[in-house]
């Protein structure tokens, strides 16, 4: 069953002279009916909460708060004719809420015809440089898509910048949870919570396996027939699994879930090395983590609130996401074998293949085997990111391209597995990689999206470096 997200709220503000109402009246209803044709087109990517044509400083700061008090994840601006910056300024300064702004007008073509009435209902385009201009100089992002609003490539790069400020509203409300403690000693992923509230939004929820332990308690037998038989709908079991081998990863995967959903969370993480500290858990639950990674929930391992949060906006942009690790390079090849400890995203499995679930022992600790989804992934262009902090502190984006080869799955491995080619030399790349301080764990979505990523980036306020 897939997580269930509700769609994206979206305010519309346009803007026009104010000198215009007493000078050329008959020009508003014009700018009106424009305004309803672009919330109609907006609508087609997400509810239209809020939207006002304005004229005045006092209508732009009510319009914003109406958008505010609507619950928009987006203010989308639309300059229906120039419209002095300053007054607009204050309002959008003050706003927490994602601006983009719609540089886009009612006429295609300036033709032989054009003349005073196509003149006065098509010049918003220097107001939108006014519009850039100051809250740039004033430390404020935006984002900005201009074209026209019947254009099928300029309306894709709408929705694209849509996705991007939307993912930037729901990191400010998202919730990652910790469950036991980091595995020790790893500083790559170390992260200061209170800055990654502060700017850019994942709040971190610590959860004890105590927590986990009492759900189990809890559980009754018709939820576990049901997870039981949905196990068998997904996956080919090996003959090694015994009922009992798989009831006990089956009771862990729904005790896990409702630890989840009681909190609320977006994203999870955990170091799979704990769970033998608690008598009550018998082993780690694999395949409870694949099955909230395929539900759409962020993932990452070993306690790794950073790209667990990551791996959560990325599956909200970009439809799905898997947690990853490079794990053995391939120098001959130019390629890398990506690989973990039992976790991955078995909806981006390859297609008209079958995931095995395999016993595989605990090895970590006083423990009995759990059951373990094996799969490899479907081959193609995917890009990977990763995210880290500068010396002072500054979160920034590290993304590259790379394509999944086909690849047959190695069915002696007891984790989902790809393997990826790269562009030119591996050392280079790993070099450059290294060299921009990319940690040990990534999130992958599928196709070439580095474009798409630098408008995120710009939306959150981060660098992106790529390789």
């Amino acid at each position: 069953m897939a997580r269930s997200t509700k769609p994206m709220r979206l305010a519309l503000l346009s803007l026009s002279l104010e000198l215009y109402q007493r000078a050329i009246p008959g020009v508003i209803p014009k700018y009106e009916a424009f305004h309803k044709t672009l919330k109609d087109k907006l609508a087609g990517f997400g509810e239209v909460a809020a939207d006002q044509l304005c004229f005045s400083r006092q209508e732009v700061e009510s319009a914003v708060r109406l958008a505010e008090t609507a619950g928009a994840d987006v203010l989308v601006i639309v300059l229906q004719s120039y419209h002095p910056s300053l007054n607009s300024l204050s309002a959008l300064m003050r706003t927490s809420l994602p601006i983009l702004i719609w540089n886009t007008q009612n006429l295609l073509e300036v033709g032989p015809d054009y003349g005073f009435d196509a003149l006065t209902e098509n010049h918003g385009m220097h107001g939108v440089q006014d519009l850039c201009n100051v809250p740039r100089r004033s430390g404020r992002t935006y984002g900005l898509v201009s074209g026209h609003f019947e254009d099928p490539r300029h309306i894709e790069d709408l929705g694209s910048w849509l996705r991007a400020c939307g993912g930037v509203s729901f990191c400010r409300r998202m919730k990652v949870g910790l469950l036991g403690r980091p595995f020790l000693g790893m500083g790559d992923f170390g992260v200061d919570e209170t800055r990654m509230l502060a700017s850019w939004g994942p709040a971190t929820d610590h959860l004890t396996l105590a927590e986990l332990a009492e759900q189990l308690a809890l559980l009754e037998g018709d939820e576990i027939d049901q997870e039981i038989a949905r196990d068998h709908e997904l996956f080919e079991f090996q003959p090694e699994i015994t009922e009992e081998d798989h009831l006990r990863s089956a009771r862990l995967s729904v005790a896990l879930r409702k630890v989840v959903e009681s909190h609320q969370l977006d994203a999870v993480t955990m170091h799979f090395g704990v769970y033998g500290e608690d008598p009550r858990i018998e082993t780690c639950p694999f395949l409870g983590f694949n099955h909230l990674i395929a539900q759409g929930y962020g993932y990452a391992g070993e306690g790794n609130v950073t790209i667990a949060a990551l791996d959560a906006l990325l599956t909200r942009v970009f439809g799905r996401s898997n947690f990853c690790e490079m794990f053995t390079a391939d120098y001959k090849n130019d390629q890398v074998l990506f690989y973990h400890m039992g976790e991955g995203n078995y909806a981006m499995a390859r297609r008209g293949t079958r995931p095995i679930l395999k016993k595989v022992p605990y090895t970590f600790g006083d423990g009995q085997p759990c059951v373990v989804p094996i799969y490899a992934y479907e081959p193609g262009p995917s890009t990977f990111v990763n995210l880290t902090t500068e010396p002072d502190g500054r979160f920034y984006l590290i993304a590259f391209e790379g394509e999944v080869t086909d690849y047959t799955r190695l069915d002696a491995l007891n984790a989902p597995q790809f393997k990826i080619q790269t562009s030119g030399r591996l050392g280079d790349f790993l070099d450059q990689y290294g060299f921009h301080g990319g940690t040990h764990h990534l999130s992958r979505v599928e196709g070439r999206q580095l474009k798409q990523l630098g408008r995120l980036a710009r939306m959150l306020g981060m660098e992106l470096k790529t390789i």
